[in-house]
Formats: structure tokens, C-alpha cells, sequence
């Protein structure tokens, strides 16, 4: 099919802010930039992304209060809209593209899985593989964000090796942020932790780590931002408090633009049990930080190649954080270096795979 007069679809449970919504958005831009015809198809128009997005695309909103919902409505609107692809994201809503596809296989089926299926807690590992192994064979490729997602996939499924393949998220850089930028947090030197304030985020480790690291030579001036939301917000004041380190955390809750804030840091940690990607550490890179992070299950050790741009730190080594994040401080690496290693995200380069993969 030809490029530019390809009609794509994404659908999506909403437009909440989270990772897949945001890459999604991103790959989405650099499709329209290439002259394709581009939608949002969504379970419920709903979340903090909905108004950026309405300002450059066609919000559809099938008004699903419950999955099961889904197909019926979903068949209507490729009947109607007749798209040439249609990109699903998140599990529940790819065995529903699935089932549509099967009826009506006139259109390409790309199926994004972001996040490891034996980790996330929203789908049990054996539903999972019951489910996909049947109805992700109609899918036109399986795309994950991370070499281990696609690894897991492969581990827990049959029959779909060779529908899977890995294309990392699509990640841009940040625009211009004014010098002027008001600094939130004053300190000689400041470590930036960006994500939900949840379990999976394991910020119990990464506290417990800057109390140790606080109350050694290393740690003076040292001040810890978080920035994010959760269910876990109060608990984690309350361990600041029992830690003493009350007055040298500070929680910002969530921002739009969490550039304007990488960009105040010196620093930035990941403490999660496990991720999909990691998304933010490649942002940390975008601004040319250093990084400490859990060598979780998976995409941190592939975004760091290893340990050659960041550290990385077994889960839950609350000593290990500690010392990670000395010696990053003491051993300041090349910002330029850092931004490179990012170049590997860019919208373009990323939202071109998936070109390809639709042709």
C-alpha cells in the first residue's frame, strides 16, 4: 500500500496519560507527517491526552463500558471507515481486534504489546497464553517494545515466532525549555525519580537508598524529586519522615512536561520491579543525564546497553542503589554521549519500522 494514502487506526482503551498512550500519540504525529490519514479509536474518550490529540486527529469514540462491548462497535467503525491498518494496543483490546479481523480481514492487523505478559498483573500469564496463542495468529505482526517483551511473548505462546518482532517506542526529544525555567527545588545537586507513585515503582528501594546515601559524604546536598501520582504517595511521605529524610525529598506530583524538570536534575533513578520499556529513561537521556537503574525484567538494560550509558542495579539492592548513585554523582559523564544514546527512540527512525512492517 501506498504510504501516503495508508488509513491508519489506533485503538486504544482511552487516552489516559500513561506510556502506550503517549508513544502511540508520537507515532501517530510522524505518520501524519508523512501524509498518512490517521484516527484514534478509543473504548471511552477519556484522559489527560484526549485535547492534544483532538488538535491534530479524529477522535472516535465507541462508548464500550465493558470489553466485551468492543467487537460489535469495532466492526461497525471498520465497516464505516474502512482503515487500512489498524494498530491495537493492550491485551484485552488486541483479542478483540483479533476477533473483528477474523470476521472482516480486509484490513492489517498490527498488534503492540507494552509490557511483559508473565509480569503484568491485569492479565494471569495463563489466560494470557490461552488467548493469544488462538487469536493473535490473525494479527498481521506482533510488535513489542522491548526485546525481553518479545522474548516472554514467545516464552508463554505458541505458533506466533514469526509474527513477533521488536520495534522500541517512540520517544522524542524535548522542544526548547526557557533558561528562565522555574527551578522547583534548590539544591547542590538533585536526583530525579519520574513515575507512578505505585508498587511496580518499588520507590520503598530507591528511598531507602537516598537515606543511605544522605547520611554519607557522598549525599551532602543531595535532594531527591519525585514526580509523579499513586495509590502509594502517603505511605512514602510517612517513610520519609521514619527515614529523616523529610525535608530533602520533595513530591511534585504529576507533570505534563517532565523535560522542564529532567532538565533541573543531575541525576536520574529507576527503581521499578519490572517495566516493558522504560520510557523515561530514555527521556533522562534525551537531557544528557546519567542514570541509575534496576536491572529489571525488561528494556533497562537494553536502553543502557548493558551498563555502557547508565548503572545498573539488581532489584531491591537498597546498598547497591546507594552506591550506584555515588558514583555517578563523582564520575560526571559526557551529556552529549548520553543524548546519542537516545537517537535510537526518534519518532522517525521508529514510526519508518512500522511503515515498512504495513507495507
Amino acid at each position: 500500500m501506498s504510504g501516503a494514502r495508508t488509513k491508519v487506526a489506533f485503538l486504544l482503551p482511552h487516552l489516559k496519560c500513561g506510556g502506550g498512550e503517549r508513544v502511540a500519540l508520537s507515532v501517530a504525529k510522524e505518520m501524519k507527517r508523512l501524509g498518512m490519514t490517521v484516527e484514534f479509536v478509543l473504548m471511552s474518550k477519556q484522559g489527560e491526552f484526549v485535547a492534544e490529540a483532538e488538535e491534530e486527529f479524529v477522535l472516535t469514540d465507541l462508548s464500550c463500558r465493558k470489553t466485551y462491548e468492543l467487537p460489535l462497535k469495532l466492526r461497525a467503525y471498520v465497516k464505516t471507515s474502512r482503515p487500512d491498518v489498524v494498530i491495537a494496543s493492550f491485551w484485552k483490546m488486541n483479542l478483540c481486534a483479533c476477533v473483528v479481523r477474523a470476521l472482516l480481514p480486509r484490513f492489517k492487523l498490527i498488534l503492540w504489546e507494552h509490557s511483559p505478559p508473565s509480569r503484568t498483573p491485569f492479565s494471569p500469564t495463563w489466560l494470557y497464553a490461552l488467548s493469544a496463542s488462538l487469536l493473535y495468529r490473525v494479527a498481521s505482526a506482533i510488535v513489542a517494545v522491548s526485546q525481553g517483551v518479545a522474548d516472554d511473548i514467545r516464552r508463554h505462546t505458541i505458533g506466533l515466532d514469526r509474527k513477533v518482532l521488536t520495534i522500541y517506542n517512540a520517544i522524542p526529544p524535548p522542544a526548547r525549555i526557557p533558561n528562565e525555567a522555574r527551578k522547583i527545588v534548590s539544591a547542590e545537586r538533585l536526583i530525579i525519580n519520574v513515575g507512578r507513585l505505585e508498587p511496580q515503582k518499588d520507590l520503598v528501594t530507591l528511598l531507602e537508598a537516598f537515606a543511605t546515601l544522605a547520611a554519607t559524604e557522598a549525599g551532602v546536598g543531595c535532594k531527591l524529586m519525585l514526580v509523579g501520582e499513586g495509590s502509594q504517595r502517603q505511605i512514602l511521605q510517612q517513610m520519609c519522615s521514619k527515614l529523616g529524610i523529610k525535608d530533602r525529598v520533595v513530591f511534585v506530583g504529576f507533570s505534563d512536561n517532565p523535560y522542564v524538570l529532567l532538565r533541573q536534575a543531575d541525576l536520574f533513578v529507576l527503581s521499578s520491579t519490572f517495566e516493558g520499556l522504560g520510557n523515561v529513561i530514555v527521556e533522562a537521556l534525551h537531557c544528557g543525564l546519567p542514570v541509575v537503574s534496576a536491572d529489571c525484567f525488561s528494556g533497562p538494560r537494553e536502553i543502557l546497553m548493558d551498563g555502557l550509558y547508565g548503572s545498573l542495579v539488581e532489584v531491591g539492592d537498597v546498598a547497591g542503589f546507594a552506591g550506584a548513585m555515588a558514583f555517578e554523582l563523582a564520575n560526571p559523564r559526557v551529556s552529549e554521549v548520553q543524548m546519542k544514546a537516545a537517537a535510537r527512540f526518534l519518532p522517525s527512525r521508529v514510526t519508518q519500522e512500522f511503515v515498512e512492517l504495513m507495507q
